[in-house]
């Protein structure tokens, strides 16, 4: 999301709350007044559907803030429920929103780059896919296992049922297959190249890794329950070498 246009557009929208807001408080706030300048009904009905209009992106840029409860209130309400116009709560409501930007983009200055940050829905659907249930109910051990055991699954799935856990490591060995047991070879690296000894073989600890330090260790009892950014950094690695699988073509003998 670009908070600085976003920024831009709440402060545009305030502003035609505002220029529509004056004429509609002439028109409806003085009844002399409006006996005086009957132009204002019409120059009020002329541009409320701009107002509608720019209301409505306002409401669904502020959704998009991940602001939903001050959404709610960027909304057309009923003449004189709030004391004003009917969008009277709206304009409130923006302004909150307004706040909410500018202070995002002084904490920005004040702490510096965030940084990249990795979210769950990002990783590989085989390991995600099966996590997810676990992970929101707050079993994050469980989802886990349950990830390796897909990755596992995954694995077996070229290898064969007869190899678990580290011995799948074998499928990126970089010697030739033989019958009853594969290879992967990852696809773009030139066969003859240093690249392609070094790929295959980081490969194969990347598969030992997944079980021996992430399955292994998250399944031994005296293990301490992982908090959610170390369970995510294991579903990472679990990501990371089933993208590898679909990086890659199986090779067999017959």
């Amino acid at each position: 999301m670009n908070d600085e246009l976003a920024h831009e557009t709440l402060i545009g929208v305030r502003e035609l709350i505002d220029t529509w807001g004056d004429i509609y408080d002439r028109r409806w706030g003085n009844r002399a007044t409006y006996q005086e300048q009957p132009g204002l009904d019409s120059q009020v009905r002329e541009r409320i559907d701009e107002v509608r209009t720019r209301t409505k992106l306002a409401h669904d840029v502020v959704v998009a803030m991940g602001e939903k409860e001050i959404a709610a209130r960027v909304v057309e309400h009923e003449e004189g429920q709030y004391g004003g116009h009917p969008f009277t709560q709206a304009r409130v409501a923006i302004i909150e929103a307004i706040a909410i930007l500018a202070q995002r983009e002084e904490l920005a200055e004040i702490v510096g780059p965030a940084g990249p940050r990795l979210a769950a829905s990002e990783l590989h659907p085989t390991i995600w896919g099966t996590a997810a249930r676990l992970w929101d109910d707050g079993h994050l051990r469980a989802a886990v296992q349950t990830a390796a055991t897909a990755l596992e699954g995954l694995l077996q799935g070229i290898a064969g049922p007869g190899v678990s856990g580290e011995g799948l490591a074998g499928l990126f060995a970089t010697s030739d297959p033989v019958k009853g047991s594969p290879r992967l070879r990852i696809r773009g690296v030139a066969p003859a190249s240093k690249t392609w000894k070094s790929a295959h073989e980081g490969a194969g600890a990347m598969v030992r890794g997944a079980f021996m330090a992430v399955r292994n260790l998250v399944s031994h009892p005296g293990w301490p329950e992982p908090n959610s950014g170390e369970a995510l950094e294991m579903l990472a690695v679990l990501s990371y070498v089933a993208h590898l699988v679909d990086r890659s073509d199986a090779v067999s003998v017959h």
